[in-house]
């Protein structure tokens, strides 16, 4: 079995995710957020991130049944959410340790 960090080939994640490889190639010029590493001879190989990327599409296509750019939209909304929590951590722990220096 292979390592879960492992790259994975564009056919091994249409059976993870349950979609047939045309989509997913489709989806990759339809969404900013599926990126994947191409090797020489043009393959393509997913990493554990854009896996989740395509399995939240899929949920947003076929079970939310948003459009394209709806999902697009809701995508975005989340990409920016988590850079915000990101910042807020950040100096979150910037005052953390602003605190243990006074203490």
């Amino acid at each position: 079995m292979k390592d879960l960090d492992a790259l994975r080939t564009i056919g091994e994640v249409s059976q993870i995710i349950n979609v047939p490889v045309y989509v997913i190639r489709f989806w990759e010029k339809k969404f900013d957020s599926i990126k994947p590493i191409k090797r020489k001879g043009g393959n393509r190989y997913f990493d554990k991130k854009q896996i989740s990327n395509l399995i939240i599409i899929k949920k947003l296509l076929h079970e939310d049944k948003y459009s394209i750019q709806g999902a697009k939209k809701v995508l975005m909304k989340n990409i920016f959410v988590e850079k915000e929590k990101q910042t807020l951590i950040k100096e979150i722990k910037q005052l953390i340790n602003k605190l243990k220096d006074l203490y």
